[in-house]
């Protein structure tokens, strides 16, 4: 521990050594907007270097001569050029959790997985908060850390609860982390990361930034691929096997009754009842599109489920429909995926396929191949004009995409909003 307080110390006075010469920042997203604010708090100069030039100028041997420090974007891995190009030049390299780290005084709990994330973030904030500790949420789930630790004057009897995706595991190197939850592992970001193996490594990370008083959380897949690697399971890992009686709650279909049990088991530490958390589940509401149903209109349901961007979560959704065959719309930005292995998935629980996105041309051609009944529409408006001219009824519209927006919005949410608003236009003008 007294190690950690000694490098933390060492980079905070060379940070501020260097006022005069501004960091560079890899990437303009929401990371660099809370990085900016906290530069402004302490006095920092930055500028921002993009691949997209309305966004910022290109990170080149010119300007790299600018810089002392970089600070990487989640989405720019160890072997981003860029990132290559720092090293080479020996700057020193922080990601944005490493960074924000230096200035928290509050404990940090990191989040990961597939699966969930997001979900068991803000439910253990909640839950926290109501015990009377003081917590907050960032990381992935759309407050960077560096933004909260800009706005609050954060205490050491504080909590974090820190959803950390694959990219910012990786990418980390300082942060000390007070715990650990991994929630799933299952197919994801293998544009990114190339292979299974590659993208468990990126989360398996994680475990070179605990501290030696760190519990460990894992669910039983994380625990499957870490045997099927060979890779080992820390001492003080407790992998949650036991089902919970969740009916009725948000966490009541896999995966997140297993996302509950781990939530639970993490609760135990701070001395929150199991009563307590399972009324807290009884009265908490998912985030928005999380398979949100969104009404009926002329005798069929819609599901918003634009947070869906894997086949794993795809899987979860289908299984909540078991007694008849649903519409499904589907598609968006592969990220590496077999489309193979959507196969299975779909089989069996899908009347139609109306297919959207990057992906929507072969994945209709796969789910042909395999005797389904698919369309590709290529817009969300356009699928929802096809259910409206081909009079089902009774049946439940599920928008599940299995893939990221990327290749039509800027995010899951943007998606999710502008379903909401076809459905919206859909209801108005039904008659």
């Amino acid at each position: 521990m007294a190690e950690n307080c000694t490098l933390k110390k060492e980079l905070t006075e060379k940070i501020l050594s260097q006022k005069g010469e501004p960091i560079a920042i890899l990437g303009n997203g929401i990371s660099a907007q809370g990085l900016q604010k906290l530069f402004q708090k302490l006095a920092l100069k930055s500028i921002i270097y993009d691949q997209n030039a309305e966004k910022g100028e290109a990170f080149t041997e010119k300007n790299v001569k600018n810089h002392g420090i970089v600070i990487r974007s989640p989405s720019f891995l160890s072997n981003h050029p860029w990132v290559i190009l720092a090293r080479r030049n020996r700057l020193l390299c922080l990601s944005e959790l490493d960074f924000a780290s230096l200035w928290c005084n509050a404990p940090i709990v990191a989040i990961t997985g597939t699966n969930g994330k997001t979900t068991i973030t803000t439910f253990l904030t909640e839950i926290f908060n109501r015990r009377g500790i003081r917590a907050f949420q960032a990381g992935n789930i759309g407050r960077p850390l560096a933004e909260l630790v800009a706005a609050e004057a954060l205490q050491s009897d504080d909590l974090i609860f820190c959803e950390t995706s694959s990219f910012q595991a990786e990418s980390s190197q300082f942060i000390r982390f007070a715990h650990l939850i991994w929630s799933n592992f299952a197919p994801n970001h293998l544009n990114m990361h190339g292979t299974m193996r590659e993208y468990f490594l990126g989360k398996y990370h994680l475990l070179t930034r605990l501290n030696e008083c760190s519990r460990i959380f894992w669910g039983r897949s994380v625990a499957s691929w870490a045997r099927r690697f060979q890779l080992p399971i820390p001492e003080k890992t407790s992998i949650v096997m036991a089902k919970c009686d969740t009916k009725g709650t948000a966490f009541e279909d896999y995966p997140q009754w297993e996302n509950f049990a781990l939530i639970k088991k993490f609760c135990s530490l701070y001395n929150i009842p199991a009563e307590m958390v399972l009324t807290g589940a009884k009265n908490f509401q998912k985030p928005k599109y999380r398979l949100e149903n969104m009404g009926t209109i002329q005798g069929n349901t819609y599901w918003n489920d634009s947070k869906c961007t894997n086949f794993a979560a795809l899987d979860g959704a289908l299984k909540n429909f078991p007694r008849e065959k649903v519409v499904w719309i589907g598609g968006g930005q592969s990220k590496g995926e077999n489309l193979k292995n959507i196969i299975p998935i779909l089989k069996g629980k899908i009347e139609i396929a109306l297919l959207i996105g990057e992906t929507g041309i072969a994945l209709a051609d796969w789910l042909q191949k395999y005797g389904m009944n698919a369309i590709y529409e290529e817009y969300i408006e356009n699928a929802v004009g096809e259910i409206k001219n081909a009079c089902f009824f009774g049946k439940n519209i599920v928008f599940s995409p299995a893939f990221s927006s990327f290749d039509q919005f800027p995010n899951y949410v943007e998606r999710g909003k502008f379903f909401e608003k076809c459905i919206f236009d859909l209801k108005f003008l039904r008659r």
